[in-house]
């Protein structure tokens, strides 16, 4: 059986970009994972792991200073013999886009490369010496046009979670053209969770699609679902937070006093970066409005598991929604004789949404604007959750939506 030849494998360096507010174990393990798949391919050699952690201008509720973030991911990365920390992107003044931040990573590769350069690329002679031609000795023919065989730029593919792609759904959030120069020139590595919709969510993105083979999607079996909100959280209510991030981190976060109530405030109502960018506020959705019909609202409350007494009275429920929009804070009271439900929001910030008296999760939720529409993202236990408002004439429309898993028998 024939060695592997290692120079035969295209090289590849992994960027992950995000918040690390803090950094969490499973931040390492999204490169760990992502380093398993590409080894076990034989076709690529994962060279570098690069965590890059976003500026203060992104204006994140709860977002602690670049500098304490960048010195935690540091301190979490100083055994690690190929995952290392990068600056750049946080002491940025303003928000830089991820693909500027691929853009900058890709050039300083390109800038290093001594393959990049001819001279280094050739063979040296010591100068003012000709080698003696031997007799009946001849040189080998040279194939015309053959090039030194000079070794390739290795790759800088985006490392993220699948939260991070299904992201890429948000309006507003992502502009069209950074998600095609991403998936197009660089790659995309999604680490995914075993009954996640990644595979769905790339099938009906017409760009993800169209560049699928540049989308590796990485299973991880082990779940895993530590989050820094949920650490922040835990250390808000003074709970332990060992195990699940490293204890370097742990004991820089108890020295400095981070996390507390205070700094959860910081940036709260402040609208992020990119929906301050992109993000415009066309429709007025202010008034009173009362159920007209309904289509499949059955289908939708199997979906989140509601049992059949609670689905047969709010099949005959007429609720009245009273919306109050002023600038971009929207307060929707919906009442009923069997609920009575108050959302209360900023578009463009997420905030933690109590589903009382429907199904009763909690989720994480973000409400952005799509043109005239109102699109809401809700991230939690159920997947591709959320709704859209929008209005036709005097008619207040509301699209709710919701994954179901189909499993079969074997």
């Amino acid at each position: 059986m024939a060695m592997e030849d290692p120079d035969k494998k295209t090289e590849v360096i992994l960027l992950a970009c995000g918040s690390f507010n803090p950094i969490t174990n499973m931040h390492l393990r999204l490169f760990e994972l992502a380093k398993d798949y590409f080894d076990e391919t034989g076709k690529y050699k994962v060279i570098k792991g690069i965590i890059s952690p976003v500026s203060d201008a992104y204006k994140k509720k709860g977002l602690i200073s670049a500098d304490h973030r960048v010195t935690m991911a540091k301190l979490a990365t100083k055994n690690s013999d190929w995952v290392e920390v990068d600056d750049w992107e946080s002491s940025q003044s303003e928000w830089v886009e991820t693909v500027k931040v691929l853009r900058y990573h890709h050039q300083k590769l390109l800038s290093s490369d001594p393959t990049n350069s001819l001279q280094n690329a050739l063979p040296l002679t010591k100068p003012g010496r000709k080698r003696k031609q031997e007799p009946n000795r001849h040189d080998p023919i040279k194939k015309k046009n053959q090039s030194p065989d000079i070794k390739s730029t290795p790759q800088i593919k985006l490392l993220c979670g699948s939260d991070v792609l299904e992201s890429f759904g948000i309006p507003n959030l992502w502009k069209l053209e950074d998600i095609t120069e991403i998936v197009q020139n660089h790659g995309l590595v999604c680490i995914s969770r075993a009954g996640s919709n990644v595979q769905k969510f790339i099938y009906e993105s017409d760009v993800l699609w169209r560049h699928k083979n540049n989308i590796h999607l990485v299973e991880e079996w082990i779940t895993n679902d530590i989050s820094s909100t949920r650490i922040r959280r835990a250390l808000r209510r003074g709970q332990s937070i060992r195990y699940l991030v490293p204890d370097v981190v742990l004991a820089y976060i108890e020295k400095n006093n981070l996390y507390n109530p205070e700094s959860e405030d910081k940036n709260a109502g402040v609208v992020l970066a990119p929906l301050q960018k992109y993000a415009k506020m066309p429709v007025d959705f202010s008034g009173t409005w009362n159920l007209v019909s309904n289509d499949n609202f059955e289908g939708y409350m199997v979906a989140l598991g509601i049992d059949f007494a609670t689905r047969k009275i709010a099949k005959m429920l007429k609720p009245q929604k009273v919306i109050k929009q002023d600038g971009d804070m929207l307060s929707i009271h919906t009442t009923s004789t069997f609920r009575d439900y108050m959302l209360q929001f900023k578009i463009g910030e997420e905030f933690e949404e109590d589903n009382k008296g429907l199904d009763n999760r909690k989720c994480k939720s973000l409400v952005t604007w799509d043109n005239d529409k109102l699109v809401c993202v809700q991230i939690g236990e159920k997947k591709n959750r959320g709704w859209t408002h929008w209005l036709e004439g005097d008619d207040l429309h509301l699209h709710i939506k919701l994954s179901v898993m189909i499993q079969q028998k074997d």
